[in-house]
């Protein structure tokens, strides 16, 4: 059986077309395309004009592709973005009537149970915490051996949210002080999450910001799935990436292998937040998942 989701997050619209026997998936498609949905949204909570037609636009190229691969189930859901702006009924109501989809606009804790089923269809954990940094939130998924019950939570900490907050100008170099007020904002944001977490080993990070830093340090022309899933990141990276990525002007940002250039804008941003949750953890070590919110997606469907 064929199936299709999409996801339509803050910082980007994302496909996976995949076929699903006997409870395994095998992606036959997976395509992001960079809609900036919430843009300006942290200070105005609506969704522009100009976002509202490049989430469309995005659907109606998924919609024809979906169509080649002559799909039926298809699931669409909405997330940080959408769950903060004001006119998010009005957006669902062009997309159903553009595209012809239902837009499910779903909660952090639906956000992270879905992130939850994804990155464990892969995994086979005793005791694990998941960290998800997304455009406009962070979700936090654990499990520890002397805990039952999975634990979720989201918070409003994102790239896209976080650049439009501190970040007066992307495209220059971003200074010192500039990254030490954001990460002391990250810092005090997470103190009270952090402090519920169980010390664990297993540490696995998804989101656009950690497969990105993935396919810096492997140097890729083009991203891989496979290349990326199960990359183990270190700290001493991360720190290293973010020192050389802050040094650059957008324009040398864009030129950086490994970087989408529709990223460079945030992706300094969206370091600070993976460098403050791993400096509070005091975790040296984090496996990359390709897995995430898509996988989960068509699990539950």
């Amino acid at each position: 059986m064929k199936k299709a989701a999409i996801e339509m997050g803050t910082n980007s619209t994302r496909l996976l077309i995949s076929e699903i026997n006997n409870n395994k998936i095998k992606s036959l498609k997976k395509e992001l395309i960079t809609t900036r949905l919430g843009e300006g949204v942290d200070k105005n909570r609506i969704l522009n004009e100009s976002a509202i037609e490049r989430g469309l636009n995005a659907l109606k190229i998924f919609k024809e592709q979906i169509k080649d691969y002559e799909v039926k189930d298809v699931r669409l859901v909405g997330t940080s973005a959408l769950r903060d702006v004001k006119n998010g009924a009005q957006f669902q109501k062009l997309v159903k009537e553009n595209i012809g989809y239902n837009l499910e606009i779903i909660s952090g804790k639906k956000e992270a149970e879905l992130i939850f089923k994804g990155v464990t269809y892969s995994y086979d954990l005793d005791d694990y915490i998941i960290i998800d940094i997304g455009g406009g939130s962070t979700e936090f998924i654990w499990k520890s051996p002397a805990v039952e019950k999975v634990k979720m939570d989201s918070l409003n900490l994102g790239a896209v949210r976080l650049t439009e907050r501190f970040i007066e100008n992307p495209e220059q170099k971003i200074n010192e002080q500039v990254v030490n007020k954001i990460a002391e904002f990250v810092k005090k944001e997470i103190q009270t999450e952090v402090a519920k977490l169980p010390t664990i080993e297993n540490l696995i990070g998804v989101g656009g910001t950690i497969t990105t830093m993935a396919t810096i340090l492997l140097k890729a022309e083009k991203y891989s799935s496979k290349a990326v899933h199960d990359y183990i990141l270190n700290f001493i990276d991360v720190d290293n990436i973010l020192e050389k990525l802050r040094k650059l002007p957008i324009k040398e940002r864009k030129q950086v292998k490994g970087l989408n250039p529709d990223r460079a804008d945030i992706i300094v941003a969206g370091v600070i937040i993976l460098k403050e949750i791993m400096k509070s953890l005091n975790t040296k070590q984090l496996r990359v998942s390709d897995n995430d919110i898509l996988e989960g997606l068509l699990i539950e469907a």
